[in-house]
């Protein structure tokens, strides 16, 4: 073949290629999408990884499906100040192939990606705050951004079992406030599951509720020289809190997340009327869709990816350190 021929077909893919292109950032500006990013923490140690959610929430009555004439469908580049230092996909060559994605209608896709703290060169990083960007390829202008900050944390454990820093940190605050104790023999057992009694005395202290000293029991698998009586019969009495039963409380059985997060935005008012949530496996009829769907806008809760889909796992026991990040990060935004 010779190298005009070369060139013409060389030209006409080009010209297809912007055409197709352009095709579909035409239709971008009016696409009712809305962008979100964050951080799996807002503080890291140097040298951690960096975990990004990147959401796409569909906030029309119809499904949307995106197009992509390439298989990358995001970019995003880390920033400190105004100088980029680390990019990732822009500038790459990408197979030219079609892939779809929808949106459905008032429904999220979610993208995860890890950050090893390294610049575009493959040099660590150092301390600082960062601004990270992402943002769907071919314009289609869904973006967003959100920063975090990389130092040197220093701590010293409030409980001998509890080694991470960033769980530290908020039990300190818990600790200080009166809101968290641990147990007797001063270990907090961070990967236990929260019972329906510890979240009981969690929320009530978060309220700053003193309980009464309650002579009976209103329920029968409740004495009044249980540990948690009081806080039990307080949260039953102001309405935070319910049995299982008419006479049954079940105070040592595991709470859910969905409960937990549930019972929480309740009880500090947050609940949005008009909140969605972008989880796939909490549906419209959950008991507490427009609480989890406010802690997600609030950034309370995260979830986790799973092909696309933003989860939330309301069903699975809540672990006591994810109580407590998720119980600070509320208190943080009721104040």
């Amino acid at each position: 073949m010779e190298v005009r021929e070369m060139k013409k077909i060389l030209v006409v893919f080009l010209v297809m290629f912007m055409l197709f292109t352009s095709m579909f950032e035409g239709k971008s500006a009016n696409l009712p999408l809305v962008g979100k990013v964050v951080t799996d923490r807002n503080e890291y140690a140097l040298n951690e990884t960096v975990r990004f959610l990147y959401t796409i929430t569909n906030t029309s009555d119809s499904p949307i499906t995106l197009k992509f004439n390439t298989s990358q469908i995001y970019d995003f580049v880390v920033m400190k100040g105004n100088t980029i230092i680390f990019k990732w996909g822009i500038d790459r060559m990408f197979a030219q192939v079609i892939t779809e994605v929808t949106v459905p209608a008032h429904g999220t896709r979610a993208f995860s990606v890890s950050w090893d703290m390294v610049d575009t060169k493959g040099n660590k990083v150092g301390v600082g705050t960062y601004t990270v960007k992402f943002y769907l390829v071919n314009n289609y202008g869904v973006e967003a951004t959100t920063n975090f900050t990389i130092g040197t944390p220093s701590f010293t454990p409030v409980f001998p079992d509890v080694n991470d820093y960033y769980v530290s940190k908020y039990l300190k605050i818990l600790v200080d406030k009166g809101i968290v104790k641990g147990y007797p023999d001063n270990t907090f057992r961070s990967d236990s599951n929260l019972t329906r009694a510890e979240a009981t005395v969690l929320i009530l202290r978060t309220l700053e509720i003193t309980p009464k000293n309650y002579p009976t029991s209103s329920f029968s698998d409740v004495s009044i020289t249980y540990w948690a009586h009081n806080y039990i019969e307080e949260g039953v009495k102001r309405g935070i809190v319910k049995g299982i039963s008419s006479d049954q409380f079940a105070p040592t059985r595991v709470i859910s997340r969905g409960e937990f997060v549930t019972l929480l935005m309740r009880a500090l008012s947050l609940t949005k009327p008009d909140a969605v949530s972008p989880f796939s496996d909490v549906s419209y009829t959950y008991f507490g869709y427009k609480e989890i769907g406010t802690a997600f806008d609030l950034n309370i809760i995260q979830g986790t990816v799973s092909n696309m889909q933003l989860m939330f796992y309301p069903n699975d026991p809540i672990k006591r350190k994810d109580a407590v990040l998720i119980l600070a990060r509320a208190v943080d935004v009721k104040k």
